[in-house]
């Protein structure tokens, strides 16, 4: 306190005050001839005057008005210093904020809790093992976690799961992942070629040999060529067997006809009951045809492919 005093002190800071009661010409010369100097005099009427006073006067300036039974309120302050004294003031502000920023930024870096979902999940415990065996615990650090190579390892260390994905989200490590009930038959041999048993999105592709034809959020047809079997080494083409994972988001329409409306929510879990694959959402519209509702459920699910 003491230290922003003699700041506002050399600054030529004033103090704005407002004051109240009678014979305020009177209070302006006692003021002035007690050796106080005023400045920005404004009268509102006969009984209220606002001025401003330096800051090293002010103990002074009170005092006088409260011996004289003035009504006396501080309005502000200001002067030519008052925009230096301000941003003085704000430093510890901006300060502390800085603190809280870098907090922030630091404690996002730290692993404070695991979610697991999809059908994988029920290998949760398993999941969670074998990261504790890798050092992936609350309060270990994402900047030291290699997220694309965690989810080959979580891959190949649990055969009962045909796709992990990892991500961070907030303090979470969120890992998705779907059991193998659902993949396709892995292809063994001599494999030149990956294609699409389907039309879909491709959601995630790794290639370990040949070359990705196809990129993540591409849509692609039944048929279509995904990780071609040539390399180009030395700018000369050879033929390579492929050792390839895709997964594709697919989606599949069904239709529920009913007698009566509102059945929007049965016609979902009908049409989801249908899929040995695990449904990752649904949207239904209705129509209504010749007496009957028709209701299209458009389910969209993921698919495993394997080359190699």
């Amino acid at each position: 306190m003491r230290k922003n005093k003699s700041v506002r002190t050399s600054l030529g800071v004033l103090v704005n005050y407002r004051i109240k009661g009678l014979n305020l010409d009177g209070f302006i010369n006692l003021v002035k001839n007690r050796g106080i100097e005023l400045y920005n005099l404004k009268k509102r009427g006969n009984k209220e005057l606002c001025l401003s006073v330096k800051f090293n006067q002010c103990a002074k300036f009170f005092a006088i008005a409260k011996e004289m039974c003035y009504n006396i309120e501080k309005v502000g302050e200001s002067g030519k210093g008052y925009p230096v004294l301000a941003l003085y003031r704000s430093v510890g502000v901006i300060a502390c904020i800085a603190v809280f920023t870098a907090i922030v930024y630091l404690a996002s870096d730290f692993i404070f809790a695991f979610n697991f979902t999809g059908s994988g999940s029920v290998y949760a415990r398993e999941i969670k093992e074998y990261l504790s065996s890798r050092g992936i615990i609350e309060f270990s650090r994402f900047s030291n976690i290699d997220l694309p190579r965690l989810e080959d390892e979580i891959l190949a260390e649990n055969k009962n799961l045909s796709f992990v994905s990892v991500q961070k989200k907030g303090n979470r490590l969120i890992v998705n992942s779907a059991t193998s009930t659902s993949k396709t038959e892995r292809l063994n041999g001599n494999v030149y070629s990956l294609t699409a048993d389907q039309d879909g999105v491709v959601e995630k592709i790794k290639v370990y040999r040949g070359t990705a034809l196809v990129k993540v959020g591409q849509a692609v047809k039944k048929g279509d060529l995904l990780v071609d079997g040539q390399v180009v080494v030395k700018e000369q083409t050879l033929k390579t067997n492929v050792i390839a994972y895709l997964s594709l988001v697919c989606e599949k329409k069904c239709e529920y006809r009913s007698q009566s409306a509102g059945e929007e929510q049965k016609a979902i879990i009908i049409a989801e009951s249908e899929f040995l694959e695990e449904p990752l959402g649904s949207t239904v519209s209705v129509r209504f045809e010749n007496g009957q509702y028709i209701y299209t459920v458009s389910v969209s699910y993921r698919k495993i492919l394997y080359a190699g």
